[in-house]
């Protein structure tokens, strides 16, 4: 083989995959698709302070600026149940209910702490979020008063925990 052959060959070899993968993108035949469960935040919203070193590195937070009603019990009961379900990994996330004012409501989950914020943000009203170290928001999910729907949102954060706290390198 002579070596203008090998360097067609070779470079033939290199492009094909290059024009099949840029044509496939062109053509929607990629499923862009994230294996995540929440929804990721299209901005920067830093919800809380950054936490210590030695705190848990992840703070799962459920975010009401209203009073509490049917669908804020069961986000709470949901958010009881996911951190109880965890195991050992509970050392490494922190429930927080964040809300403009004291809650009586949250005696009934002594799992969660209670942190007042007098100007909480409106376009988190009502849903759960992951909030990284940092006190970043990365993932959020929507509240529903249907208690089969919030085992669904559990499962759907639990899966994203696990996944957040298996590539977590922070600690290591």
């Amino acid at each position: 083989m002579t070596s203008r052959k090998f360097f067609a060959l070779f470079i033939g070899c290199a492009l094909v995959p290059l024009v099949a993968a840029k044509a496939s993108l062109e053509m929607g035949l990629f499923s862009q698709t994230s294996v995540n469960k929440g929804e990721w935040l299209e901005h920067e919203i830093q919800l809380l302070p950054a936490a210590s070193p030695m705190a848990p590195h992840w703070r799962l937070v459920y975010v009401r600026t209203s009073n509490c009603n049917h669908e804020c019990d069961q986000a709470l009961h949901a958010m009881q149940q996911l951190y109880t379900g965890l195991g050992r990994k509970q050392l490494n996330i922190e429930p927080l209910f964040l809300s403009a004012k004291a809650v009586p409501e949250l005696n009934q989950f002594p799992a969660i702490n209670a942190l007042v914020d007098t100007q909480p943000q409106i376009e988190l009203d009502n849903q759960i979020v992951i909030v990284n170290q940092r006190g970043l928001v990365l993932l959020r999910y929507p509240v529903s008063g249907d208690g089969e729907q919030m085992k669904n949102v559990a499962k759907d954060i639990r899966t994203d925990l696990l996944r957040l706290m298996n590539y977590d390198r922070n600690g290591v």
